[in-house]
């Protein structure tokens, strides 16, 4: 005959069966791929104020702010002979502000260079149609917007080695070294 505690027994040992998964911790499902974060996006630089321009940049000979608007920079980035007794002028016109109407115009007579050793004005070459030897631009700026120029003079007599260079709406670069 059976013994009379092997029911409660098997009786038990089914109940633990069946009640086994539910008292147990539930199994950690796998974690969700990771989503890419949003990018975080970099914070806009405070604006400059309007009477501040930014410093020039460090190839900058000289650097000075238009007379129409303190926002647009010029900064002379060279001045030397070239072939052809030529004077090569460098030069980057820059929006330094923050605000998107700012606009920067010249006239064509305000380009020239003072030799302060011979007290000579010289202004930028011609091609032999009339054509200026020159590329400078004008219009509106947006804002950290720069615009690189050059100009082509005739060269100063080899013993200057500084001259003063006018470029449009800037006041005069004085005393700039002229390399060789």
């Amino acid at each position: 005959m059976s013994d009379p505690r092997a029911v409660p027994a098997a009786v038990l040992l089914a109940a633990s069966v069946i009640l086994a998964p539910a008292c147990q911790k539930p199994a950690p499902q796998p974690a969700p791929p990771p989503q890419a974060a949003p990018a975080p996006q970099a914070a806009a630089p405070p604006a400059a104020p309007a009477a501040a321009p930014a410093a020039p940049g460090p190839a900058a000979l000289a650097s000075a702010q238009y007379s129409a608007n303190p926002q647009i920079r010029c900064d002379v980035l060279e001045v030397k002979r070239v072939s052809g007794n030529a004077l090569l002028a460098r030069w980057r016109v820059v929006h330094a502000g923050a605000d998107p109407h700012v606009s920067y115009d010249f006239q064509w007579k305000d380009f020239y260079y003072i030799d302060p050793a011979e007290n000579k004005k010289y202004g930028y070459l011609t091609d032999s149609e009339g054509e200026r030897i020159l590329d400078a631009k004008w219009g509106s700026m947006k804002p950290a917007e720069q615009w690189l120029s050059w100009a082509k003079f005739p060269a100063p007599p080899a013993t200057s080695n500084k001259i003063s260079l006018s470029i449009g709406g800037f006041a005069p670069f004085e005393d700039l070294p002229v390399a060789p």
